[in-house]
């Protein structure tokens, strides 16, 4: 079994199997088809978007696109690299999924920095139990949840003003999600990431890519910051951006001195009312077992698939 390089074009998994450099345009529809499930690009509008997502390479430094091959049959793809393996998908009818992970393991592991975790991105329902299987910890479970946009009538307490976000609220906004997010379970997986306590400089760089997403008028009407007259102090921020054709709410946080006035509800309402009109539907992401999930649901948000990311740990 070779060593990695992004100059092969070929790997042995086994007699059977071996896997090849994919064509990156040709695996994009190939996985947009029979990978769908993992990022629920059900609602992606067209066609070439849904393939340019596949293309989508957060997680690997490498075009490292490579079919999974029986004798010269295609009956999967895969993404993988040192320490990373996304995208995996099969065609049907081939159903031995097991068995052709517990090879891309052996391969990972040969490939791989041990003093460094191994990450699996994206991976859906119907492949947890095969990864955990084989040694895969479960890091984070999220899922995409949407609902249609609507008018509402927003009425705010009188102790409160609002105003648009700007470029000039960003650090005041990293120190509300600081607050906001301390002690929460996305506040744990950050700390699990970074291997430390996050600081608001962390959630400045959400904030700054906000600004960087946001490029319609309509988002940042649909945004909030809410203050205190009495203090001019932030109290929550719903800030909304766009991806993958539609509006997405990109952070919500409320200073936890003030939960329990529904704030985060009244928010996400003006999102839906300012939006209803231009864009039929509004998504949000959500980390399973954060609190704001009951909220996302009592406000009519459906769920999407479920999918997580998971690692092999590192060699102390």
């Amino acid at each position: 079994m070779r060593n990695w390089s992004k100059n092969m074009e070929r790997y042995e998994l086994s007699e059977q199997y071996y896997i090849q450099r994919a064509n990156p345009e040709q695996f994009s529809i190939y996985e947009s088809v029979y990978g769908d499930k993992n990022i629920n690009r059900f609602a992606v509008k067209h066609w070439d978007l849904r393939t340019a997502i596949s293309l989508d390479n957060p997680f690997a430094k490498n075009e490292s696109y490579y079919w999974i091959k029986q004798d010269e049959i295609i009956i999967g793809g895969v993404l993988i690299e040192p320490n990373v393996i996304s995208r995996l998908f099969f065609v049907p009818p081939f159903t031995k999924v097991y068995d052709i992970l517990k090879l891309l393991k052996r391969l990972l592991i040969k490939w791989s920095d041990s003093s460094k975790k191994i990450y699996a991105y994206q991976i859906s329902p119907e492949q947890f139990e095969y990864f955990e299987m084989l040694g895969f910890l479960c890091d984070k479970k999220r899922r995409w949840m949407m609902r249609p946009t609507e008018v509402f009538d927003i009425v705010w307490d009188d102790d409160i003003i609002t105003k648009t976000p700007s470029e000039d609220n960003k650090q005041e906004i990293a120190k509300l999600l600081y607050l906001s997010f301390k002690g929460s379970i996305d506040y744990q997986h950050l700390i699990n990431e970074l291997g430390q306590e996050p600081t608001v400089k962390d959630y400045l760089e959400e904030v700054d890519e906000y600004f960087d997403w946001c490029k319609e008028n309509i988002f940042f009407e649909a945004s909030t910051l809410i203050y205190s007259k009495k203090e001019n102090k932030l109290l929550g921020a719903c800030l909304v951006s766009y991806c993958e054709e539609w509006p997405l709410v990109h952070a919500i946080g409320v200073n936890p001195n003030y939960r329990g006035r529904h704030l985060a509800s009244i928010m996400l309402k003006r999102a839906l009312t300012v939006l209803q009109g231009k864009y039929p539907v509004l998504r949000l992401f959500v980390t399973l077992g954060n609190d704001a999930e009951s909220v996302y649901h009592q406000l009519g948000f459906v769920k999407g698939t479920e999918f997580r990311k998971l690692y092999i740990p590192a060699n102390e």
